[in-house]
């Protein structure tokens, strides 16, 4: 049984890698097959599908970012350092080697209307995120939930940006942007 499962992960990690670097639709079975090391037959053992390889995929991957994002503001005692730290953690994924943008965003893009499985786990991962964010703030902060949006918004857009162009400013400047959505000054 270990060492199934030890198969298992070992698959996922390499199926998560591919659909990350390529894309989930033109990344195939038997490529991930041959990456992997293991048989058609084992692979569909475990899963069933290419599509419940990727919705496996999503769910680790949806732990390891919840737990992640969650060890990283534990401890931090006010809401304007809670979202510092969220600013901070999406600053260290960016510059990790393997950051090829969100992969629930790119999942929602290639399966919306076609597949509602992975559509819905990619956009629980959102909705998990705008709770998390909305958790950070106490519960008599006004407007809580429109900053909270502004904030979601400005996150996903940064995480585009750094996919795509790399972030243009400094990490400070986008931190001084979120907290000003979140905590405006009055003029």
């Amino acid at each position: 049984m270990k060492e199934s499962m030890g198969k298992r992960e070992h698959i996922l990690d390499i199926a998560e890698a591919l659909f990350n670097e390529f894309g989930y639709t033109a990344v195939g079975v038997d490529l991930i097959r041959d990456k992997a090391g293991v048989s058609k037959t084992s692979m569909y053992r475990h899963f069933g599908s290419k599509n419940k390889l990727i919705e496996a995929v999503l769910a680790r991957r949806h732990t390891r970012f919840e737990e992640g994002l969650t060890r990283m503001v534990s401890g931090v005692n006010n809401a304007e350092s809670r979202l510092d730290a969220v600013m901070d953690w999406h600053f260290s994924w960016f510059r990790t080697m393997n950051f090829k943008g969100c992969m629930f965003m790119h999942a929602l893009a290639e399966f919306k209307g076609q597949d509602d499985a992975i559509a819905d786990l990619a956009l629980r991962h959102k909705i998990w995120i705008k709770s998390f964010l909305l958790s950070l703030f106490t519960a008599e902060e006004p407007e809580k939930e429109d900053k909270i949006e502004a904030i979601m918004t400005f996150i996903e857009g940064m995480i585009v940006r750094a996919e795509f162009v790399g972030l243009t400013s400094g990490e400070d400047v986008y931190r001084q942007h979120a907290r000003r959505l979140a905590f405006p000054r009055p003029s």
